[in-house]
């Protein structure tokens, strides 16, 4: 039963198909809660590029300064509502494809720090290869960053230089395990 001045609930799933039941609704409801949830941990870079709407945006500013239980549930019910009125489903494919572009590159670094790994011992054959694949300018200051990292082979800093040397060849051409060459 309505009273007069109570108009729809601010929280209801409205779509064209009456068939999806009202617990279906509720779960659709709390769903975008947790996109909004998780939307507001990503990193501000993530963030930009899932082109949300401004109101979403100042909404999301506007939580980190919420810090009672009860008004961030509600508070994160509107940003769920503002998800909803937007296309929340492209939303959720963009955040999606940027989640396995995380993991990409976390295969991508495994398979870096393998030839970080394998480089002393296997250093002729492996060479071969980029050399097969790669222009020479970008070898030899490779080789020279190889150089660098064996006087120093504790220092993270030399490490991180080889890695950042192999990373820009990887995104050029990607990267074979080394396994598989030697």
């Amino acid at each position: 039963m309505k009273h007069k001045n109570q108009g729809p609930h601010p929280y209801d799933v409205t779509t064209e198909d009456e068939s999806i039941s009202k617990t279906q609704k509720k779960q659709m409801v709390h769903e975008l809660q947790e996109l909004a949830k998780t939307i507001t941990d990503l990193p501000k870079k993530k963030v930009q590029q899932l082109e949300l709407p401004a109101t979403f945006l100042s909404a999301m500013e506007e939580s980190k300064r919420i810090t009672s239980h009860i008004a961030r549930k509600r508070h994160f019910q509107y940003m769920g509502k503002i998800l909803l009125k937007n296309d929340h489903q492209a939303i959720q494919a963009k955040l999606a494809q940027i989640n396995n572009m995380d993991g990409h590159f976390q295969i991508r670094d495994a398979v870096i720090n393998l030839w970080i790994e394998q480089l002393p011992e296997h250093e002729t054959a492996l060479f071969d290869y980029l050399y097969q694949h790669q222009d020479h300018e970008v070898l030899s200051s490779l080789r020279q960053t190889l150089r660098n990292h064996r006087k120093k082979p504790e220092d993270a800093n030399s490490r991180k230089k080889l890695f950042q040397a192999l990373r820009s060849i990887d995104q050029q051409h990607e990267l074979p395990n080394p396994l598989t060459l030697v």
